[in-house]
Formats: structure tokens, sequence, C-alpha cells
């Protein structure tokens, strides 16, 4: 009789395992499906261009950024700062501009499937920046008949925006403090003029009429707005 009893108990379990198994498979899927799209908010620093102006760099410039981590996979960015460049060149030209600029755009990490804080992300933003500046002269000589020039442009007004393609690294450090690293190739949709004169600098871009390159050094501490479980 034990022996049937046994018997019996081991083909219940056998039966048992197949559905057991689903059960399983289909938790899995519905917590899959049910996996929280928003991940996280990452405020960033760049500390690398404020530095830069202690290498004798014709100007200055701060920014920060505020990206949100969908998914791992895709994170919508807002990048602000604000630039000022003060520079007298050898002629006697002198040059002096100030301005906020903004940047819109999207990253997407190419390691988003490891559902980590470690990222390898590719991107692209649209520029745009409204910019202030006076072009003044002090003896500036024509070169050819060796004459003063009198050339003042004071109180000009310009528009100017862009679009850039971005690769960039987060490592984190700890906890919820990282850095990041990012690399940017830049190139202006459009700068407005003022007859003889246009920008010579643009906050946020980099030197007006070429294509630019930037980089960004950042310190990243990231906010975690998810509900907490009861």
């Amino acid at each position: 009789m034990r022996t049937i009893y046994s018997c019996f108990f081991s083909l219940l379990i056998i039966l048992s395992l197949p559905a057991y198994s689903q059960k399983k498979v289909d938790e899995a899927k519905e917590e899959k499906t049910n996996e929280k799209i928003y991940q996280g908010t990452y405020l960033s620093v760049d500390v690398l261009n404020p530095f830069l102006k202690f290498l004798n760099t014709k100007y200055v410039q701060a920014e920060a950024s505020v990206d949100v981590n969908l998914k791992y996979m895709f994170y919508p960015v807002v990048e602000f700062g604000y630039g000022t460049v003060n520079y007298s060149s050898s002629n006697g030209l002198k040059y002096k501009s100030d301005a906020p600029f903004y940047r819109f755009g999207l990253n997407y990490n190419i390691m988003g499937k490891k559902r980590n804080e470690n990222h390898f992300y590719i991107g692209a933003r649209y520029g745009l920046c409204g910019i202030n500046y006076d072009i003044t002269s002090d003896n500036l000589k024509d070169p050819i008949w060796n004459t003063g020039i009198d050339f003042n442009r004071p109180d000009q007004h310009s528009f100017s925006h862009w679009i850039e393609l971005v690769a960039g690294v987060r490592v984190q450090i700890y906890k919820n403090f990282m850095m990041g690293w990012s690399a940017r190739l830049k190139r202006t949709i459009s700068t407005k003029t003022n007859g003889d004169n246009e920008p010579w600098y643009i906050p946020g871009y980099g030197y007006s009429g070429t294509t630019s390159i930037g980089m960004t050094y950042s310190l990243i501490y990231k906010f975690d707005f998810k509900p907490k479980k009861k």
C-alpha cells in the first residue's frame, strides 16, 4: 500500500511540473510587461568648460543638463548654460558678448539591456541661442593705406540655431553619484547677420561660420522619484 501511495504522489508531482513551469513563465512575462517606464532623473553639471578658462581660452562657458531615464534605453534631455567672451585682437578690434543657450534632444543607451547605471550612448541635439554683442575698434588700421578705421558696432543682436551629433559615456561612482564624458560634432543651421558683421562666437556652439567640435566632462546625480512599494 505504501508503494502505491508513493507512486501516486510521484505521478502528481510529475503532472504538476508543466503547470508550475508555465506559471513561472507567465509571471516573468507579466513582470516584464509591467516594468516601469520611468527609471529616474539625472542632473549633470559640466566642469570641463569652466576649467578651460585657466588655459587662456577666449571664452567662458558653464552648462548643466537634466535627462530622464526611460527603461534604461531612451533619455530625453534638456541642456542649458551661459557663455561669455571678451576678446581683443592684435590689430585693435575688440569683441564682447554674453548670452544663455539651450539644447533639446534624445540619447539612446546602447547598453540599455543591462539595466544598470553604466551607459554608452549616442544622441542628437537641437541648439539655439539669442546673442547680444559689441564690436569696437581701437587704433584699427587699414592694411593698405595705413589709415585709421572707425569700426564700432555696439549693441548688436543675433540669433543662431544648430544641430549636434553626440556620443558619450556615463559611469556609476557610488550609489546615485556618477560622472560622464561626451563628444559633440556641431553644425549651424543658420545665424542672423547684421549688415557688415555677425557674431564671432556663439555661446553653446563655438566660433561662428565653422563646424564645431565640443566636449563635456560632467558630475552627475540621479534623483529617483519612483513611488515606494507598499
